[in-house]
């Protein structure tokens, strides 16, 4: 059975500590720890008992975290990081994201969410685009090592709206 809930702190750290490589490359790439031990300990300490952080999950325990972080008034940065399991778990996740936090978002009066991700993670690239973000710009030495990272964004228009619509959330399978 699939669970998706705010994230305890032990959660987030079993998490990081065991999250897919190229999560660790990408998240590692953007902080000041040295070595997956440090990382998780960093993460567990910010994300930990922040209001949005969610696990999801299924019967052998936590695989996936994701959160969305107040960066100024208006402006989001969407997170995600998960253990090998996430196929077990990833059409339930995107459905948690589509039906539950894309709408906490734009009820909140976010005009922009965003994540950065480091160049060659198509996979995770594409998962973003499917959700909605779109791509936005190449951001050259952005880590720590000078790894390239891209930006995906949400932007509401004009009119109010979001690159995401409400029909095409409702039809997500």
């Amino acid at each position: 059975m699939n669970y998706f809930r705010q994230a305890e702190p032990e959660e987030v750290y079993n998490v990081a500590l065991n999250m897919r490589e190229r999560d660790f490359e990408e998240i590692d790439a953007l902080r000041w720890s040295e070595g997956r031990e440090e990382l998780a300990q960093g993460l567990c300490n910010e994300l930990g008992n922040f209001q949005n952080v969610f696990v999801c999950g299924d019967d052998d325990g936590p695989v996936a975290i994701v959160c969305y972080i107040p960066l100024r008034r208006g402006v989001w940065s969407l997170g995600l990081f998960a253990t090998d399991s996430f196929q077990n778990i990833g059409s339930f996740l995107t459905k948690r994201i589509i039906r539950e936090i894309i709408p906490a978002l734009d009820h909140g009066g976010a005009h922009r969410v965003e994540c950065q991700s480091i160049v060659g993670y198509d996979q995770v690239h594409a998962w973003l685009e499917f959700l909605g973000l779109r791509e936005e710009c190449l951001l050259k030495g952005f880590g720590k090592n000078g790894e390239d990272f891209k930006t995906f964004s949400w932007v509401r228009d004009e009119a109010g709206h979001y690159g995401w619509d409400r029909g095409e959330i409702v039809n997500v399978h």
